[in-house]
């Protein structure tokens, strides 16, 4: 394909960086739901992401739903299935709970019928094959709880599932609590409660100290942050191993990222109560501290959510994803120590963000690659091994010494990098995981403003998927006067000589400057044979045009002076 001048540039100089547009790709119809836990799995067994929203919030009880993924990345605007109870529904967690192949999903309800006067309590809709069951069959006895996530607490090769517990807007403190698996059910009483009240809001399983077991760490409002390391059997202390050093601590979302053999926690904290309002990331290794402080902050920004890593721009630092209430969605920049403070991305759009997931929804740049780990002396008679790549789409299979290992012996969940076995590896062993992975995945946000959908940014980057389907309708684009300092009219592309192409209809129109960085875009409904665009606020340099209008793709160098 004879890709544009600069695109070339770009691709030569190793600048790939995945890009979003500055409006969302996707909006679906708000519905007066208050959005909040989000989930991206196939859950209709098609092979699909679909994805999952918990709505209420503390504002109205409200259901869970389900849009299905159309089978090329795309949803209905509206959802396909909604559960047929309600409740104050806070985040969810999804993963195979009773290892039948299909993805079950846990939600954290907050608050009661009755609002704040009454707890709410943690639920499981199990998959049926091919949908969610209409009434969860698994409730908990009643408490407070807005956050919850899988992992492999006992080292036993299944997920359970820990919660966060309290409500501290109101200072009611409660001790965090994980639900065992057995055999794919649960007890309506936690098996495992911290030893101490905390004011948690968001919760996550990961190898904290990197010694292949699998950690806790809650992340709270008004109490410091606390991590629970797993024991010498696997599982995870009632005692926290390390708190948060800062006197002041507000925070309400987490994710956990690696880098060698260093684990990368990274949490927003939201101002409303207090704090500072800003991004922490602490680095861990092992052994972990007793308490410390972070070793980056972000410039305060406000009411801070939710918060995601990934290397966008492929030179092996995760970069930080976050976003806030009435907030922007920004991308900053890793350097393998810290984030650039101004971020290379900000969307344009002020919503209510409360969480954000990615993965390629449209699987046009999934690939499956594998990676061996020759167990060393210091991991015997571990449980969890690390993936290298931080969003893992899902496993293919795995082998231990040559043997296919069976899927009921180790548990991993989509996006997490992270897979739990049943057995203790021992040094020597060689194990060999085939996973899939896309490098450019799509961004995904839910929203609690109910006026307000859900977004999808997909990622507009030129990977091999676009590539290879774009080969054959590229082209090049006429624009004038080139070089320009404040309009260009751009003859709109495909009209001649195309009798599928109709003339009126909405073309998208975006610029991209010389880092890859998307600068200019916009979707718009033409009617006749050019556009003109402002493009007077762009600095001076070079800069990719590119159209699509009906899937036809079209582009051009822009010199702007």
């Amino acid at each position: 394909m004879r890709v544009s001048i600069l695109l070339i540039a770009i691709l030569s100089h190793g600048l790939l960086l995945a890009q979003y547009n500055a409006l969302p790709d996707w909006i679906s119809t708000p519905n007066g739901h208050y959005a909040t836990g989000l989930g991206l799995a196939d859950i209709n067994g098609d092979g699909w992401k679909d994805i999952v929203v918990a709505n209420g919030n503390d504002m109205l009880r409200q259901g869970l739903v389900v849009y299905y993924n159309q089978g090329d990345g795309t949803f209905p605007l509206n959802p396909d299935w909604q559960s047929g109870d309600i409740d104050y529904h806070g985040h969810l967690a999804y993963g195979d709970l009773d290892h039948d192949g299909d993805i079950d999903v846990a939600v954290s309800v907050y608050i009661g019928e009755t609002g704040f006067s009454s707890p709410g309590k943690l639920k499981i809709y199990y998959n049926q094959g091919n949908e969610l069951e209409s009434i969860p069959s698994f409730q908990s006895d009643p408490f407070y709880t807005f956050s919850c996530a899988m992992g492999d607490a006992d080292s036993d090769g299944d997920l359970d599932i820990a919660a966060v517990a309290g409500e501290p807007y109101g200072g009611l403190l409660d001790y965090g609590k994980i639900f065992i698996n057995n055999n794919g059910t649960f007890q309506p009483m936690a098996d495992w409660e911290s030893s101490i009240e905390m004011g948690a809001l968001d919760v996550e399983f990961g190898d904290l100290d990197r010694d292949g077991s699998m950690d806790l760490i809650f992340v709270c409002e008004g109490t410091p942050n606390y991590i629970y390391l797993a024991n010498d059997l696997g599982v995870v202390d009632e005692v926290p191993d390390w708190e948060s050093a800062e006197s002041l601590n507000y925070i309400n979302s987490v994710d956990i990222g690696y880098s060698g053999t260093s684990s990368i926690v990274v949490m927003t904290e939201n101002d409303q109560l207090g704090g500072n309002g800003q991004v922490r990331r602490y680095d861990f290794s092992d052994p972990l501290p007793v308490s410390s402080p972070a070793s980056w902050y972000s410039l305060p920004f406000g009411y801070g959510s939710g918060i995601f890593l990934n290397d966008v721009d492929f030179d092996a630092n995760l970069d930080l994803i976050y976003g806030g209430w009435w907030l922007p969605v920004k991308i900053a920049m890793g350097d393998g120590s810290g984030f650039e403070l101004n971020s290379s991305y900000t969307s344009s759009t002020a919503s209510v963000v409360e969480a954000i997931q990615l993965a390629d929804l449209s699987r046009e740049d999934e690939q499956v690659i594998n990676e061996s780990f020759t167990i060393a002396s210091n991991l015997n008679n571990t449980h969890t091994i690390v993936l290298g790549k931080q969003i893992v789409e899902g496993i293919e299979y795995v082998q231990l010494n040559g043997i296919v290992v069976p899927p009921e012996d180790y548990c991993q969940i989509p996006g997490k990098c992270w897979v739990s076995f049943s057995f203790p590896l021992n040094t020597g062993d060689i194990l060999t995981i085939w996973y899939r992975y896309s490098g450019y995945p799509d961004m995904v946000v839910t929203n609690w403003d109910s006026n307000e959908g859900n977004y999808i940014f997909y990622n507009q980057w030129w990977g091999p998927g676009i590539l290879e389907k774009t080969t054959k309708n590229v082209n090049s684009l006429q624009i004038y006067p080139n070089p320009a300092s404040e309009f260009i009219t751009i003859d709109r592309p495909g009209i001649s000589g195309n009798n599928n192409l109709s003339q009126t209809s909405d073309l998208i129109l975006q610029i991209y400057n010389s880092q890859g960085m998307a600068v200019y875009s916009t979707k718009t409904f033409i009617e006749s044979d050019y556009i003109r665009v402002d493009v007077s606020a762009l600095l001076s340099g070079l800069y990719l045009v590119v159209t699509n209008q009906s899937g036809l793709l079209s582009s051009g160098v822009l010199i702007k002076y």
